[in-house]
């Protein structure tokens, strides 16, 4: 009997057995297909694309400088391998090119600082004399007899909240200063570095590529960056050329304030489009408070310039480096404007010209193959 007592108990245990076990044994997994699972990923999947968003619009003005900083890196790394290509050293190279243009650009703000505010203050505080002296021509006066033009300009002008505003406008001009001064440091110390280390950063770049097609990205990147590079310094040439152009014919018609003007005229060309006009028409209403004929014949000599830079200069310039279709020219800059304003507009075009030249080496005939 207690065998038999036994042989029971040894029956009932297995299922014993079984129950404990079962207790610990991991439930169903949860399908990827059920919705409270998508529900669930997809909810974080969005707040982490928020807070990225976020992210990348509060260093938005970051990664501009570095853009910037990477285009003028481009722009002067085409001396760099000039100089390597004569047997110099790249960190000797890149050491050579870097100081020329911080000494190159020293002696020009040494050269323009002091004369520059001095003209710049001299006009400003001119304004009411010229606005007087407008009254003198017979048109404008008669105009002025029936609209009182100039006697509400002056008006304003001698008005306190206008002091304030100008007072005002002043501080925040000189705080606008300090933090260009601070951005052009910060562009310029990632240019010389950008310029040091582009090699370094292309070939890590290239190891993220499969090796089979490693050679072929490196002859696209090095392409792109020489038309990036042609179209940076070939649009400091333009714009220097208008420049000079502006300072001699400001000279010859004895202008006052030439200097402020004639770089006026250089940094306004820089930007595509309306550069060049938006300089100019500046330009002709501040010497038409010396004298309508002179401004009469800037004018007549901006409009000229213009046709002779869009026409000669800047394909002569342009056509070894940048191949970019005026249309295409036109939309990357408006598009460029509309989404970084004048820093988007001067970026838009060499970097269309990077993203033509892939489009014409790459995806054209990708296309013609199949």
């Amino acid at each position: 009997m207690p065998a038999e007592g036994v042989s029971d108990v040894a029956v009932e245990s297995p299922p014993q057995q079984r129950s404990a076990g079962s207790a610990h044994r991991p439930g169903r997994p949860i399908r990827r297909s059920h919705p409270y699972y998508i529900g669930f990923v997809g909810g974080l999947g969005l707040i982490l694309a928020y807070y990225l968003a976020q992210a990348l619009v509060s260093i938005r003005g970051v990664l501009i400088l570095l853009v910037v900083a990477l285009v003028l890196a481009a722009g002067l790394n085409r001396f760099v391998e000039r100089l390597t290509a004569r047997g110099l050293g790249r960190g000797w190279a890149v050491l050579i090119v870097a100081l020329t243009a911080l000494l190159l650009f020293a002696g020009f703000v040494a050269a323009i600082a002091q004369p520059l505010a001095q003209q710049t203050s001299a006009l400003i505080a001119s304004l009411p004399q010229h606005l007087q002296q407008l009254r003198n021509n017979p048109t404008i006066h008669r105009y002025d007899a029936k609209y009182n033009i100039v006697g509400h300009l002056q008006s304003a002008l001698s008005q306190a909240d206008t002091a304030k505003l100008i007072a005002g406008g002043i501080l925040g001009f000189g705080a606008f200063i300090i933090s260009s001064v601070f951005k052009a440091f910060t562009v310029l110390v990632m240019t010389i570095y950008f310029l040091g280390s582009l090699p370094s950063v292309k070939s890590a770049s290239f190891q993220l590529v499969p090796a089979s097609r490693r050679s072929r990205v490196a002859e696209l990147a090095d392409q792109v960056l020489t038309r990036i590079g042609g179209y940076v310094s070939g649009a400091v040439t333009v714009a220097a050329l208008a420049g000079l152009a502006a300072l001699l014919m400001l000279a010859v018609l004895n202008v006052n304030f030439l200097l402020p003007l004639a770089l006026l005229i250089a940094l306004t060309d820089l930007i595509p489009l309306v550069g060049a006009t938006i300089g100019a028409v500046i330009v002709t209403v501040v010497v038409m408070f010396e004298s309508p004929t002179r401004a009469i014949v800037a004018a007549i000599f901006f409009i000229v310039y213009q046709q002779f830079e869009n026409y000669v200069v800047y394909p002569r310039v342009m056509a070894r480096s940048v191949d970019v279709p005026p249309m295409i020219a036109v939309i990357a800059a408006l598009i460029g404007a509309s989404l970084l304003g004048v820093v988007g507009a001067l970026l838009a075009i060499p970097l269309s010209a990077g993203l033509l030249y892939i489009v014409r080496e790459v995806l054209l005939p990708r296309q013609d193959r199949s």
